[in-house]
């Protein structure tokens, strides 16, 4: 009888472990977001392959979604973190300019209210969390002590949770961490930015500051070596770190391979599939030993074989300064050189002299087109800055999302489309070289 209850037993677990739903639904209300635009996902994968899930927001901003999901993840959406999983059912209320008055019910609940306050790391973790840790021109002891107080205020957070996982425990003690070792290392060019120290004098001013921190650097970063840390984004700010702290011996294949991965994933975004990039990714299939991340690269790089040169151009839907729509396709027949930008891209603004000087160049030639397009999510803030800037070249904008199918990952980004609505090249070089308009004058015969 014993036996047959444990046989019993078994096969009524095996049934409800094969029951569990996968799937995650999230409901509620965005303010302050495009109308369209993508939930990033936070893994290894999910970075490298650039995956995620398109919102689409509906007339009063509310979604509605339904996904699958296999395992345990975080998602980004807009300046809010979510951990989600498999089964999970979400209600709540973001709003892209003010992370923390986000809320949440349902599942999932505990772990997005303890993210929404996290810091951000390309923000300098600590140092910008909460107002400007650097604005009374603290000492470097100062700024210590201030670090390792966040440190202790978010590990009471953290242990105050009461109904989460092991292991989101276990990654968000490490993001504890790493946000502090990482405050310490944006230090000292937060703090010469601040004190207006000159550019040259900047790098030197850094590593001194880096230099007096070492210690708490390295302690931060002793624990530094599992893979399973790779999930949280602060850590790929300190991964390296890490490395050197702690030998390549003491750290996980996984965390190896995936600096390798993802150094070459980010070759790919910005310069397309050009030689140096094909020769990094042999170099990398041959050192790489996680088979998840050879199987990532190589479906990464098939992504680019509907972008590459003489494959034909997808459809881009964007409007004009009247708010007209205007479509890619409208242009036909002429040689149509774009450049990809937005108001906020400091990098953006720097090439767009150079752009507009092309522009104006051949502003009488009628077999070629230049066009700017944002991707501004805010179509206000952009129509001001167009009202204080000049420009020659057709300025329109878009939703990002209208890039996907080539592979948008950042800007600036300089395309070249042929006659016939052809791809001449969708990874242009900048204006700034003399490469670009020599694609032109080769295209125009």
């Amino acid at each position: 009888m014993r036996k047959l209850l444990f046989i019993l037993s078994v096969c009524l677990a095996f049934v409800s472990c094969q029951d569990k739903p996968k799937t995650v639904h999230i409901s509620g209300e965005l303010k302050n977001f495009a109308n369209e635009f993508m939930m990033n996902k936070y893994s290894p994968t999910g970075l490298l392959l650039k995956e995620g899930e398109k919102i689409k927001l509906d007339g009063q901003n509310r979604i509605d979604i339904t996904f699958e999901l296999d395992e345990p993840t975080y998602y980004r959406l807009g300046r809010n973190l979510l951990y989600l999983s498999p089964g999970d059912r979400v209600e709540l209320f973001c709003d892209m300019n003010k992370p923390e008055a986000a809320s949440f019910s349902g599942d999932a609940f505990e772990e997005c209210e303890y993210l929404k306050s996290k810091p951000f790391p390309k923000g300098g973790s600590y140092l910008t969390q909460g107002g400007n840790m650097l604005k009374d021109n603290p000492t470097k002891k100062a700024i210590r002590e201030r670090v390792a107080e966040k440190v202790k205020i978010r590990q009471k957070e953290l242990a105050a949770l009461e109904n989460v996982s092991k292991k989101f425990r276990k990654m968000e003690e490490g993001r504890i961490l790493f946000d502090a070792a990482n405050s310490l290392m944006s230090y000292g060019f937060y703090a010469a930015y601040m004190a207006r120290i000159p550019q040259e004098e900047m790098k030197k001013f850094a590593d001194e500051a880096t230099a007096f921190f070492k210690e708490d650097i390295d302690m931060y970063c002793a624990n530094g070596g599992d893979a399973d840390y790779l999930n949280v984004d602060t850590y790929l700010s300190v991964a390296e770190r890490c490395i050197e702290i702690l030998g390549e011996e003491n750290v996980d294949q996984e965390v190896l391979d995936f600096g390798k991965a993802y150094s070459l994933s980010m070759q790919l975004g910005f310069n397309g599939p050009v030689a140096s990039v094909l020769q990094e990714k042999n170099n990398c299939l041959e050192q790489i030993k996680t088979q998840a991340y050879l199987d990532a690269i190589k479906k990464a790089f098939a992504k680019y074989d509907l972008i590459m040169p003489g494959q034909m151009a997808d459809d881009i839907n964007m409007k004009n300064r009247a708010g007209e729509v205007v479509n890619l396709s409208d242009y036909k027949g002429k040689i149509v050189v774009i450049d990809v930008w937005a108001t906020w891209c400091g990098p953006c603004k720097a090439e767009s002299p150079y752009f507009e000087k092309l522009a104006e160049k051949y502003k009488d030639d009628s077999s070629l087109k230049f066009v700017s397009i944002s991707i501004d999510s805010n179509v206000k803030v952009w129509e001001k800055y167009l009202a204080k800037h000049e420009k020659v070249s057709e300025q329109l904008i878009c939703n990002r999302t209208e890039f996907e199918k080539y592979l948008l990952q950042g800007v600036p980004r300089f395309m070249i489309i042929g006659k016939k609505g052809e791809i001449i090249d969708v990874f242009a070089p900048a204006p700034s070289k003399p490469e670009l308009e020599e694609i032109i004058v080769q295209q125009l015969g």
